[in-house]
């Protein structure tokens, strides 16, 4: 073959090779380009569903105080005034400690999610760790010294602290405050027969926005701080301002009860029927703590429940799957709080 025709040949080839190189780079920049349309798509898609659950109302309106299952499901209170304003009583019925709490059949049913799993958790913005320290005993008397920690994102933030001692009918009130590295202390005194079944309520509230207020509990009896309440003796159910009480023991006596906030208490004495007390909406930017006392089988016991149900988690696990989180915070009875939806991946 002429040197001529062999140049030609070997550029023919060239040129193809670099067509079939171009081409196939083309189609892989064309398909990177579809995957991150359809993960953008996916995206805005996912995130339209979380913000339609935390504008919208729902159906009922007030389905959440009403006691009702929704036909829609929506967190926002109604009316509002404000942005990212959440219904008190929706929230606590995501709560599964609550008697009225929705199911997560109910919950997918009327978001009308039946092919997206949905997760919603709600939590304090300021933690609150509560430690004790030492404690000593002089005459009838036991005093007991706390160090109270204080922090945002776990970095340390200066609060103003209101605090109660709730045994049965003793009741005393202790306030103070952490500095600027979130450490405070406290020291509080307990009749000591009492000191097995008492607990310690403390409430801060941050130094540069008082709607940043969070509650913290330390139950005596275990020596603990619990995030959630203890059900063995009484359930404790908060909504449209009452308070029903639910038991499977026999031989309880309720004898009265408190309701607390940062600036706030009251005695809740006032029984609706046997198994409900009414709540008084006092106008604080703070969590409520419900606390009933009594006895069972003539020994004593309290029980406590905040109102909103707060922390809370509902709905999917997401074990195995996929979880797309969307951030929010939101408004709930003049507290900020964060919110977290949950979506799994959108079914091809």
């Amino acid at each position: 073959m002429p040197s001529t025709s062999i140049d030609t040949f070997f550029a023919c080839i060239i040129i193809v090779t670099a067509a079939l190189i171009a081409t196939a780079s083309l189609a892989s920049t064309m398909q990177t380009s579809i995957n991150t349309t359809q993960n953008i798509n996916k995206e805005s898609y996912l995130k339209a569903i979380s913000d339609h659950i935390v504008t919208n109302p729902g159906a009922p309106l007030n389905w959440g105080s009403i006691g009702v299952m929704p036909t829609d499901f929506g967190l926002a209170a109604s009316p509002s005034t404000i942005p990212y304003e959440l219904d008190l009583d929706k929230i606590s019925r995501l709560n599964e400690l609550n008697n009225y709490s929705l199911s997560y059949f109910d919950m997918m049913n009327s978001s009308r999610l039946s092919n997206i799993a949905l997760g919603i958790t709600v939590s304090q913005i300021m933690s609150i760790n509560i430690a004790q320290s030492s404690n000593s005993t002089i005459g009838s008397e036991t005093s007991f010294n706390f160090a109270i920690l204080t922090s945002i994102n776990s970095e340390p933030v200066s609060t103003s602290l209101h605090c109660y001692v709730i045994a049965n009918n003793y009741l005393n009130e202790i306030t103070n405050t952490t500095s600027d590295i979130g450490l405070g202390y406290l020291t509080i005194q307990i009749p000591s027969p009492s000191t097995d079944n008492a607990f310690f309520v403390v409430f801060a509230r941050s130094s540069f926005d008082n709607r940043i207020t969070s509650y913290a509990i330390y139950n005596f009896a275990s020596s603990a701080q619990e995030t959630t309440p203890n059900n063995e003796v009484l359930s404790l159910s908060p909504l449209n301002y009452s308070v029903s009480l639910s038991t499977n023991s026999s031989g309880l006596d309720i004898q009265s009860g408190y309701l607390f906030s940062y600036g706030y208490q009251h005695n809740i004495g006032n029984v609706e029927n046997s198994n409900q007390y009414s709540i008084p909406k006092i106008l604080d930017n703070s969590p409520f703590i419900i606390i009933i006392y009594g006895t069972i089988n003539e020994t004593s016991f309290q029980q406590w429940i905040a109102y909103p149900q707060i922390p809370l988690k509902a709905g999917s696990s997401f074990e195995n799957s996929e979880q797309n989180v969307f951030n929010y915070i939101v408004t709930v009875n003049n507290v900020l709080y964060k919110l977290n939806i949950s979506l799994g991946d959108v079914p091809q």
